[in-house]
């Protein structure tokens, strides 16, 4: 009788954060559709129609509702939930077994906390960085903080931004994919015809046709020309030095 309680009161821990994750998944899946759409469209129309795609997202992600109820609070719930619901699982005897169970051990779990490690950075970067009122940066608006931004990352640091974007892009995508297995593990007949429950080839394509789009129109942003005023330049610099991944030449 004295185990019962602390069993149930998990399973009940652990049924209401398998909740609040799947609860916030949807707000952090129409997230990322709106803002990946942005990169994708350069393939057609290059950094103009990129700019165009991100200003009209903006109005659903940037807003002071929309950025703190639709995006950064279903974040930090489904970040949280999933951390809570590892840290509560049955600790094993040995040290070395504990370091082993701290670690992930799936592709969900893997994906997971890569982008969890890499999506502070982009978002200081892109978001809070450029808001800085001190010169050089002088508090970039959003008429100025378009897909031209982007491009200067690329063009000026090309190995570190490619490096940061593809490991964002590649980590995002495959959680999200493994991630909706799990959301649609009782919808057998949907589940399988979308993502199959034993087919990794399948999931690896998907995550690779998925990926691809993504990654080719940042190459075309990459590629294209950047006109840009100096003054322009510097403060796009000033931000960008500001983060730690690219304060050094």
């Amino acid at each position: 009788m004295a185990d019962a309680f602390p069993r149930s009161f998990r399973q009940r821990l652990l049924s209401l954060l398998s909740q609040s994750s799947h609860v916030s998944a949807p707000f952090i899946s129409t997230f990322l559709l709106i803002h990946l759409c942005a990169p994708v469209v350069a393939n057609v129309g290059g950094s103009s129609l990129s700019s165009q795609v991100m200003l009209l997202g903006r109005e659903y992600y940037q807003t002071n509702f929309g950025e703190q109820y639709l995006v950064l609070g279903p974040l930090a719930v489904h970040a949280l939930s999933g951390i809570v619901r590892h840290g509560s699982s049955p600790k094993p005897s040995t040290i070395f077994q504990r370091i082993c169970s701290a670690l992930p051990s799936t592709t969900l779990s893997s994906s997971a906390y890569t982008a969890l490690l890499i999506l502070p950075i982009h978002f200081g970067i892109h978001r809070i960085l450029p808001t800085t009122p001190n010169s050089p940066v002088l508090s970039l608006g959003p008429s100025e903080l378009d897909y031209s931004f982007v491009q200067y990352g690329l063009q000026r640091w090309p190995a570190r931004t490619w490096a940061m974007y593809l490991v964002l892009v590649v980590a995002v995508i495959t959680h999200a994919i493994e991630g909706s297995r799990v959301l649609m593990a009782t919808q057998k007949p949907l589940n399988n015809f979308l993502v199959p429950n034993n087919s990794k080839i399948y999931r690896r394509l998907l995550a690779v046709a998925l990926t691809l789009p993504i990654l080719s129109g940042l190459y075309v942003l990459y590629k294209e020309p950047l006109y840009l005023f100096s003054d322009m330049g510097r403060r796009f610099e000033g931000a960008y030095q500001l983060s730690w991944i690219y304060s050094s030449q």
